[in-house]
């Protein structure tokens, strides 16, 4: 008797929290779950599914629920690596685990076909972006072995380390991104490496105060959000950003500023193919990046050195159009990758190596 009772307590309950989604006012984006939130369904033939989504996106308490949800699976079963991340003081950390030799296989070989083919005139380089996990030391975390990835990675090209110049304060914490304004240390090694003179720059700072970013929803729990910062000056301000999906942008997109991912400022966020002309250049060198997404934030601080920039991300553009389309006689030519798509190399459209 008394378990019947609970039971139609809790019944009761759940029913009475449904009802209340129709009375309270409905949230139209998540930004604990990085997503649009489904809305009053309309009478069609998918209205009793669209209803569905509806009362268990709107359900009363829900992000309460998630976290819930979260710490039990965390702190309870002790399911450390629960959806995928883990999260340590505060601080979410993606899983990049374990090291395939068949992906690592894959981009050499991508890069390298791309080297041999079109780069023979050109000052080629690689940097590897080290993921938050590099900084893990507590060996009841699993991590890829960053001494091995570097000896496995190895392309054509002149080797840049940049992984001393990072430290765990250089990433955002609900994010797997770095901080552009602590990429000074970057900046001067990629330059010098280069056979650049590097210049301290004059920058002025833009703070943004609720950056939730993309890992804070598989964290699952409430965690302080992060400060996004985005460094500007005349460089930047008259730079001429042109897009080979959607045109002429700002270097920094502040539109995006009310958008679900707020890092899409820099550069406009996911782009297979930008030119950056700088008006302001002193010289005619040209830098082409072949880049993931760390890339939006890095190029930036890269304008007051070259009079054009191209970048290239090879998950959305085959290819054989950006050879179509680029000019590589010359030129500097930097591949910079994070471990994360090193890991999953086929993500990049190279098809013909």
């Amino acid at each position: 008797m008394k378990q019947k009772i609970i039971s139609i307590t809790f019944v009761v309950f759940i029913i009475g929290l449904s009802l209340l989604s129709f009375i309270l006012k409905d949230n139209e984006l998540s930004k604990f779950e990085r997503r649009k939130l489904a809305q009053i369904p309309k009478l069609n033939k998918n209205f009793i599914e669209n209803l569905d989504n509806y009362i268990l996106d709107q359900f009363p308490f829900r992000n309460e629920f998630i976290n819930l949800n979260s710490n039990i699976n965390r702190n309870i079963l002790q399911m450390t690596g629960y959806n995928d991340v883990y999260v340590i003081d505060n601080v979410i950390y993606e899983i990049n685990y374990p090291l395939s030799d068949k992906q690592c296989i894959d981009f050499c070989n991508k890069i390298n076909y791309i080297i041999e083919k079109d780069l023979q005139n050109s000052n080629v380089y690689y940097s590897i972006i080290p993921d938050k996990e590099y900084f893990l030391n507590d060996e009841n975390y699993l991590k890829i072995d960053y001494n091995a990835l570097q000896t496995k990675i190895k392309l054509n090209a002149k080797y840049i380390n940049i992984m001393e110049d990072l430290k765990l304060e250089d990433y955002y914490n609900t994010d797997i991104h770095w901080k552009q304004e602590n990429l000074d240390k970057v900046v001067k090694n990629i330059i010098e490496q280069m056979g650049n003179t590097y210049k301290q720059i004059d920058y002025k700072y833009k703070t943004y105060g609720n950056f939730y970013g993309a890992s804070y929803s598989k964290a699952g729990r409430n965690i302080l959000p992060d400060k996004l910062t985005y460094l500007y000056n005349e460089y930047t301000e008259n730079s001429i950003v042109k897009h080979l999906e959607y045109g002429d942008k700002p270097v920094y997109d502040e539109q995006k500023l009310g958008g679900l991912d707020l890092y899409d400022i820099f550069l406009s966020g996911a782009s297979s193919y930008i030119e950056i002309t700088n008006p302001n250049a002193t010289n005619e060198k040209e830098l082409i990046i072949f880049r993931d997404s760390y890339g939006s934030s890095l190029a930036p601080l890269l304008i007051p050195y070259y009079s054009k920039i191209t970048l290239i991300d090879l998950r959305y553009i085959n290819y054989d159009i950006v050879a179509n389309l680029t000019d590589f006689e010359h030129k500097d030519v930097l591949f910079i990758y994070s471990a994360q798509v090193i890991n999953n190399s086929n993500l990049l459209k190279v098809n013909d190596f």
